[in-house]
């Protein structure tokens, strides 16, 4: 990251009122590849709720300009205004995106750009994979948790759930996501406590 990103980011904490030493997790819900990367916004919402009401963390949920709608449902769905902020209302690039991801305690992601970040910066990472083979994308992360459900038409490499079911990702839960995100805090905590 460059000094001015750093500062979006600085300016970005301080308007929301954080600290630098709490706990953020960071989703990124979007992928540019096409809709069938996407795990449901709803799912995302109940995730956020439920790291936020158990884990005590804050949650920031990270969009490109294409994916500001459904990065304001999944915060508003939430139903946790001071804890959960969507990058919906942001100048967002791809600097301010790589400075959240850097701070992040977890980043919670599809199988997308942000993924790559996590890796790149040392954050504990859960990558929800749906229509993408994992091999082909491997960043050889130690500190990376994939979860895929086999599905008989898949990894199908479409950007468009052919068959419109979509069970690639819907039949990812939220509670695997929550088991293997609070696995990854524990082990971030333990690191820096």
């Amino acid at each position: 990251t460059t000094p001015t990103d750093e500062q979006f980011a600085d300016r970005l904490w301080n308007r929301l009122g954080w600290r630098k030493d709490e706990p953020v997790v960071v989703l990124n819900p979007g992928g540019a590849f096409g809709p069938a990367k996407r795990w449901p916004s709803r799912s995302f919402a109940e995730l956020a709720r439920k790291l936020v009401d158990e884990q005590r963390v804050k949650i920031l949920i990270l969009c490109g300009p294409s994916e500001r709608g459904f990065a304001r449902f999944i915060a508003d769905a939430s139903l946790r205004p001071r804890q959960v902020h969507s990058m919906a209302e942001e100048e967002v690039s791809l600097g301010l995106s790589k400075a959240v991801v850097k701070r992040a305690t977890l980043l919670i992601t599809t199988d997308s750009g942000p993924r790559h970040f996590g890796a790149a910066f040392g954050v504990p990472t859960v990558s929800l994979f749906g229509p993408t083979h994992m091999g082909w994308t491997e960043t050889y992360f130690q500190a990376e948790t994939k979860l895929q459900h086999a599905v008989p038409c898949g990894p199908c490499q479409q950007r468009e759930c052919p068959l419109g079911h979509h069970r690639c990702m819907t039949d990812l839960t939220v509670d695997e996501v929550y088991q293997a995100g609070t696995h990854r805090l524990a082990e971030s905590r333990k690191r820096a406590g």
